[in-house]
């Protein structure tokens, strides 16, 4: 009975050593471009076209088991986009609902959100003799939209906008997306990596906010139908897509 409860103890002590050797803190800094393109679950908005960013951040892991890690930090993410919708503007100096024409607008945005990513990092165990890993890494980000600063063209010949402007309120503050991503590690030191990788983004929270709605600010309700500013009743719905390349150091 004491030889088995000695053994026991012993595979336990051994059980713990091992995990104990996976698990570890490491941070580091992280960046490198990224590519955007617009889409809407209401269909209100069009993509039109891909519009290149950047972002950076500092990452922290915490390996739990040998191959096992969550992934979390803060990001710096300056992005961008460009999108259509039909809508009605109005083109002459006075403004009244009878002077708003129906056309469509091409809008050209930028902004910079701050963000916290939480993710899981899978890794494989080290490839062949060199101290290289392959891994996957799947969670969210949630963070705050700074400003979006855009610039619209009215496709009747008028030009809107012919610089960024600022909105006013017309774009969600909060910022959540679904994220997936895959990479390569390479140890430099025992306690040093680098590395490098790519990433998806896909937003589920409507960047266009709620509160904006109405004749003063008619990007919440789109055009539909034959209805004037106020009176529509269909979402304008936008959502981001992001592909982005990362490399970094963990220390």
């Amino acid at each position: 009975m004491k030889k088995n409860v000695l053994f026991a103890s012993l595979l336990l002590a051994l059980s713990l050593s091992a995990s104990a050797q996976y698990k570890g803190f490491s941070f580091g800094f992280r960046m490198g471009p990224n590519f955007d393109w617009t889409g809407s679950k209401t269909g209100s908005a069009v993509n039109n076209g891909t519009k290149g960013g950047f972002d950076l951040g500092v990452v922290a892991e915490y390996y739990f088991a040998e191959n096992y890690a969550i992934v979390t930090g803060v990001n710096v993410d300056f992005l961008g986009g460009k999108y259509k919708y039909d809508d009605k503007r109005n083109i002459s100096t006075i403004d009244t609902i009878a002077d708003y024409q129906l056309g469509t607008v091409e809008r050209q945005f930028k902004t910079t959100i701050y963000e916290i990513p939480l993710m899981l990092k899978m890794a494989t165990p080290e490839l062949g003799n060199l101290p290289l890993r392959a891994y996957a890494q799947v969670g969210g980000a949630f963070g705050y939209t700074q400003r979006v600063k855009v610039m619209d063209s009215f496709t009747l010949g008028n030009l809107v906008d012919n610089d960024y402007r600022a909105t006013k309120g017309e774009y969600n503050p909060f910022h959540a997306s679904l994220r997936i991503g895959a990479g390569a590690e390479y140890s430099l030191l025992e306690t040093t990596r680098v590395f490098a990788g790519i990433y998806f983004s896909h937003d589920f929270l409507n960047n266009i906010s709620s509160g904006a709605m109405g004749i003063t600010s008619n990007y919440r309700k789109y055009y539909n139908g034959d209805k004037n500013l106020g009176e529509r009743d269909l979402e304008h719905n936008v959502l981001q897509n992001r592909i982005g390349i990362e490399v970094g150091i963990l220390f």
